[in-house]
């Protein structure tokens, strides 16, 4: 079997995480509006074929890299650089959209002695009226020291496979990694907190999304009567300021509840059976420049 080891790279909000559920046919990391949503490396996991001939691409989606303001943001730029190591091939994405800035020269500048390297143009769903932009881009990667360049839409199988058959080519043989039916290593608890957060960050994007962390104190796996299960899951939303937490609640206990209502859709959805879900919220004062709640939330 062919297997190869591949790392996300680039700027918050450039698509990173879209691209990784599209390759792997899961959401196995949120997608927001919102830039620097995703704090945990992420592994998304595509196999194809069997173990004598098939493929297997073992991905990590990093946290967006940036200038970070606080703790939180120096570990979270701390785990991408580590997601660098020990891959056969490292992919830097850049929106179609937008023109090379200092961020991504500081990325590139990073990944520039890798000797397999992807430079990948994203969202050129974007552009599509536009397809001298598309020209331009290349040419400033080109100006990098990229030369791979391939461009890619989430929403085009085709796009995406071309990328897959990319990537393949840095495939050495080996034995599979994971299991053939795996799409992630995380846990099921794992994927049910990412979709609370994506909830209550997509509810208050207007107001404190990067102030909210997300605790799963009680997560139960029961079986029903007929053989399937249900999950019934117990959760608390942090925020850092007391002034916050009225915010999550909303008036009318509206704001929580239309979270929770979000979140247990989707979860239902994704884990394919009925949940119930129980939402409180905290304050942990200031826990994004505090090393000990840092770690109590998984970010270490």
């Amino acid at each position: 079997m062919k297997i190869c080891f591949a790392s996300i790279v680039g700027r918050p909000n450039v698509g990173k995480s879209s691209l990784l559920n599209a390759i792997v046919g899961f959401n196995v990391a949120i997608v927001t509006d919102t830039a620097q949503t995703t704090r945990d490396q992420i592994t998304g996991i595509y196999t194809e074929g069997d173990e004598k001939d098939g493929l297997q691409i073992i991905f990590t989606d990093t946290p967006g890299i940036h200038k970070p303001l606080n703790k939180l943001g120096e570990v979270l730029n701390k785990n991408a650089f580590e997601s660098l190591k020990n891959i056969d091939v490292v992919l830097f994405l850049s929106p179609a959209d937008e023109v090379i800035g200092k961020g991504d020269e500081m990325i590139i500048d990073k990944i520039k002695d890798f000797p397999n390297k992807i430079a990948v143009i994203s969202k050129i769903d974007k552009i599509k009226s536009k397809p001298e932009l598309l020209l331009q881009k290349i040419d400033s990667l080109k100006e990098l020291g990229f030369d791979n360049i391939i461009s890619t839409d989430v929403k085009d199988d085709k796009s995406v496979y071309a990328l897959i058959d990319e990537i393949a080519k840095f495939s050495q043989e080996g034995q599979p990694q994971y299991d053939l039916d795996y799409v992630t290593d995380k846990t099921v608890r794992f994927l049910a907190k990412e979709i609370i957060r994506e909830s209550a960050i997509n509810a208050l994007y207007d107001e404190l999304p990067h102030s909210i962390a997300v605790e799963v104190n009680e997560f139960n796996e029961l079986e029903q009567e007929d053989g399937s299960l249900r999950y019934a899951i117990d959760a608390i939303i942090y925020v850092k300021k007391a002034s916050q937490k009225g915010m999550v609640i909303g008036k009318g206990a509206e704001k929580i509840k239309q979270i929770g209502k979000t979140a247990r859709y989707k979860i239902t959805k994704e884990l394919n059976a009925p949940t119930t879900l129980t939402l409180k919220v905290k304050v942990a004062k200031k826990w994004i420049n505090d090393p000990d709640a840092l770690n109590k939330f998984g970010y270490n």
